[in-house]
């Protein structure tokens, strides 16, 4: 009986933020975006793939999904700080789904073309760097502050378990009824996400209204983060993530065509696998969170573990060891970079946040920008010595801020 009880309360304590109403609401509507832009990511580079045949336009695919996020995501963030964070995420979605709609009627009537491929996946980039900041910063006003961590750590969970289904179902669906039935998904993922929105009844915020130039409210943002130490470092391990490591992402077409001969179900497979282990992950720290007294050295193991990790799978000669190295990358992944977030989402003063966590989301957002590079060192040499590299300058990175004390001892 005690044994049964402590299970009962394991359980609850795993998805404790889940018994409110608005954050399960949230919660349930990021389940749908995620599978929306799962299936986005998926059918863009596959499409492209198949249009062009050449690890060169994946890049340029790259770029075109990466450029917005840089060019906007930080304004994204200041206007996360000076409106209604609610009701900006609820035009970005609606963009987002028209978009995605649009997309759908281009390539169902076979008129769908390289150039439309680049213009639809900057445009729904654009629209996603003013949306992320928003909902990051939404997160606290959805839940109670001891329940943050964890609300936090299940948010992760969307877009660990989207990884690992998006792009299975999606490659299943583009392999019987093709490309077009890819970018079907994701518009109708994206129209029930924003019905559940629509149902969120936010709390009031304590945030003083600020007139100030939104230059000037930029450049506030960007002087905290670089003026500390610790939130520099962090946001640094996660722009090295997406540069370095997560762009193999990009290169997973040749590996599941070209290297191991399997085309889009290979292509879903190995996704899903990384999906495996960034699930697993994700329930770990959701069950771990309020136990763990120090948060950094745990955190900085797990980047040098996802580098090294990296450079085996580049090596791999066959599907199945290839499988089980991106379930461990997956895992390593995704075990530091919510120990980061939650930390970030801690920290940061409220009046802060929107513009802190777009600078977070950005590192994020600038994976495509690693796919260019990627799909250029892919194009000169080939795709295993671009995964190679990217897995050694992370776990390079990893170990040299190892070496700070500060960073060893975060709480």
């Amino acid at each position: 009986m005690a044994v049964q009880a402590s299970a009962r309360t394991a359980r609850l304590s795993t998805f404790a933020a889940l018994k409110g109403r608005n954050y399960r609401f949230y919660w349930l509507g990021l389940v749908l975006y995620v599978l929306g832009h799962r299936a986005e990511y998926v059918t863009f580079a596959w499409i492209t793939w198949e249009v062009a045949k050449n690890p060169l336009a994946l890049g340029y695919l790259g770029l075109a999904q990466g450029a917005p996020m840089v060019v906007f995501q930080l304004f994204g963030g200041v206007l996360a700080d000076r409106t209604d964070r609610l009701r900006l995420l609820l035009v970005t979605q609606i963009l987002t789904a028209l978009n995605l709609t649009v997309a759908f009627i281009l390539a169902v009537s076979g008129f769908a073309r390289l150039q439309h491929l680049l213009v639809l996946a900057a445009l729904s980039s654009t629209f996603r760097a003013f949306d992320e900041p928003s909902r990051m910063a939404l997160i606290p006003q959805l839940v109670p502050r001891d329940r943050l961590a964890n609300a936090i750590a299940l948010g992760s969970i969307p877009w660990q378990a989207g990884r690992m289904i998006g792009p299975s179902i999606t490659g299943l669906l583009i392999a019987a009824f093709g490309g077009a039935t890819g970018f079907g998904l994701a518009a109708v993922a994206s129209c029930a996400a924003l019905s559940l929105y629509s149902r969120l009844q936010v709390r009031g915020d304590d945030r003083v209204p600020d007139d100030r130039h939104v230059l000037r409210q930029f450049a506030e943002g960007v002087g905290f983060v670089a003026r500390d130490f610790v939130f520099s470092c962090l946001i640094a391990l996660a722009l090295f993530n997406s540069l370095f490591a997560m762009s193999y992402l990009t290169l997973l077409p040749i590996y599941a065509d070209s290297y191991f001969g399997m085309g889009s179900t290979g292509y879903g497979l190995l996704n899903a696998a990384h999906g495996v282990g960034a699930l697993l992950a994700t329930l770990t720290i959701a069950t771990i969170a309020q136990h763990m007294l120090r948060r950094g050295t745990p955190l900085l193991i797990g980047a040098t573990s996802l580098g090294i990790l990296l450079m085996l799978f580049s090596r791999a000669t066959r599907m199945a060891p290839a499988l089980a190295m991106l379930v461990l990358v997956g895992f390593s992944n995704t075990f530091y970079l919510t120990q980061i977030s939650t930390f970030l989402q801690e920290h940061v003063p409220d009046r802060l946040r929107g513009r802190v966590l777009s600078l977070y989301a950005l590192c994020w957002n600038v994976l495509p920008l690693g796919g260019l590079l990627a799909g250029v060192m892919a194009a000169a040499v080939n795709a295993r010595f671009a995964v190679m590299v990217g897995g050694a300058v992370v776990a390079a990175n990893a170990l040299l801020f190892l070496l700070s004390r500060r960073l060893r001892a975060l709480r």
